[in-house]
């Protein structure tokens, strides 16, 4: 016989494969009653917004510039920018505001309520449910089952784009109307 170690007969049997899941985290805000995952790692800070100040010829979207630490950050009605409707009386009255950076650039996601970190895991991931604005969909990373329902991952450079591309045509719009006050005066 020979000799017998126990270490080398249990790494020696044949074992199930490691099953890796990707998982991600999101840290959940509310807007306007829904629920949405913004990817904690473009998350820097959540604070409150006491003064903006109005940008001329921004779209409806640009809430204004807030101050964040001696920093301006473009501030933005993130109900305005996934088409959720008005903020009416009492929504977000308290200023409160999620501190976000993208590609160097720092921006306050303007929302009603902060949650908590949600690990999200790839095996859950789903299509994005029928019911969901086209339009929506397309400002969305990805859609994943979530305590018997679904979490809605924002897809920041989407939603950026999309403000800059409506900022580009509001100022496109604000020369030809001042280009024709002067050529009739």
């Amino acid at each position: 016989m020979t000799g017998f170690d126990l270490a080398d007969f249990s790494y020696s049997r044949k074992r199930a494969p490691a099953v890796a899941t990707l998982q991600s985290r999101q840290f959940t805000i509310r807007v306007r009653g829904q629920t949405i995952g913004l990817p904690v790692d473009c998350v820097k800070t959540i604070f409150h917004v006491e003064n903006l100040t109005p940008v001329p010829l921004a779209p409806r979207e640009v809430a204004g510039l807030a101050n964040l630490r001696g920093r301006i950050v473009t501030a933005l009605h993130l109900d305005r920018c996934l088409w959720l409707g008005e903020s009416g009386p009492g929504v977000n009255n308290d200023g409160l505001a999620v501190g976000i950076e993208h590609n160097g650039e720092e921006y306050a996601l303007l929302v009603d309520e902060t949650d908590d970190v949600v690990v999200t895991d790839e095996s859950d991931r789903i299509s994005c449910p029928a019911h969901i604005d086209p339009r929506l969909a397309e400002l969305m990373a990805g859609c994943y089952r979530h305590n018997g329902g679904f979490l809605s991952i924002l897809d920041i450079g989407a939603v950026l784009r999309r403000v800059s591309k409506l900022s580009e045509a509001t100022l496109r719009e604000g020369r030809s109307t001042n280009t024709n006050r002067g050529a009739s005066s």
